[in-house]
């Protein structure tokens, strides 16, 4: 008999997570919210209230996801923006994102490339201005053709190390063979980091193949 988790389509299964990962950050929320309130120093209220913030990111990063699940990666962009733009406020990081509207791209190829997106931004606010130095990401999302989508991510900062950023870059470079594509970094004309990922609009038949057989 076939397993239970194996008769429900992906795109159920991934969204009944995130609605129930949805519920759980609520409930997160209300109740750091509540121990806010009932705090009785400054000090400690100012401490939850940044564990809050945090929840709160985590939070809109899922609820973005949700749009790219379905195809929709104009939508996760115009739900993140504002994230990655407030965040890189908070550091002093200018970021800005140009998105082709009329980019269409298969279910599968635009959940991936919205997770590719998170951790490469991701990767540039946490390593690529160190020491509070500020500056600017970049990052533009288009087709090359009609076959063909590109993400580029820029920053300014430091530039990377011939390790990388981490295991960031490997995750990036895992999450790109997912679906046909391609990573490639390189040091930026006047510095810093130029990360481009391309990839199929849709997956190519033996990617495909391959990802139903892991399912």
């Amino acid at each position: 008999m076939m397993e239970y988790s194996k008769q429900i389509p992906e795109q159920v299964r991934v969204a009944e997570i995130r609605h129930r990962m949805s519920n759980g950050f609520q409930i997160l929320q209300a109740f750091t919210r509540q121990q806010i309130s009932e705090c009785e120093t400054q000090d400690a209220a100012k401490r939850l209230a940044e564990v809050l913030r945090q929840i709160e990111t985590v939070a809109a990063q899922q609820s973005a996801l949700s749009e790219a699940d379905s195809g929709n990666l104009a939508g996760f962009v115009e739900r993140i923006k504002p994230l990655w733009q407030r965040i890189g406020e908070h550091a002093g990081i200018t970021v800005r994102v140009d998105m082709d509207d009329a980019l269409i791209l298969s279910p599968k190829a635009s959940e991936t490339a919205s997770r590719i997106l998170l951790e490469a931004v991701t990767n540039c606010v946490e390593h690529a201005f160190p020491d509070g130095r500020g500056g600017t990401i970049e990052v533009v999302i288009s087709s090359t053709d009609a076959y063909h989508s590109h993400c580029y991510v820029a920053d300014d900062g430091v530039g990377m190390t011939d390790e990388g950023h981490g295991s960031g870059t490997g995750i990036i470079r895992t999450l790109a063979e997912e679906i046909g594509g391609r990573a490639d970094w390189a040091r930026g004309p006047h510095g810093g980091t130029v990360l481009t990922v391309d990839f199929p609009v849709n997956l190519p038949e033996h990617v495909e193949a391959m990802n139903k057989a892991n399912a």
